[in-house]
């Protein structure tokens, strides 16, 4: 996550399919997705799709 409290993507979606943690600061519309376990691993498939090994290998793209 963002902010280095959650180690990997799984966590991320359950997290989120939680609703978030609650903050202060949450918008109140923000609720539980309520997602399945085959759609939670098909969305954790998709945005891995979206990595481009390509382009991270690339060395013209390295700092």
């Amino acid at each position: 996550m963002h902010d280095g409290s959650l180690a990997t993507l799984e966590e991320v979606v359950d997290h989120y399919d939680r609703g978030g943690l609650g903050h202060f600061s949450t918008d109140p519309q923000i609720d539980e997705l309520g997602l399945s376990p085959d759609e939670k691993a098909d969305l954790v498939a998709f945005l891995r799709s979206l990595t481009d090994p390509a382009f991270l290998d690339d060395p013209r793209y390295r700092p």
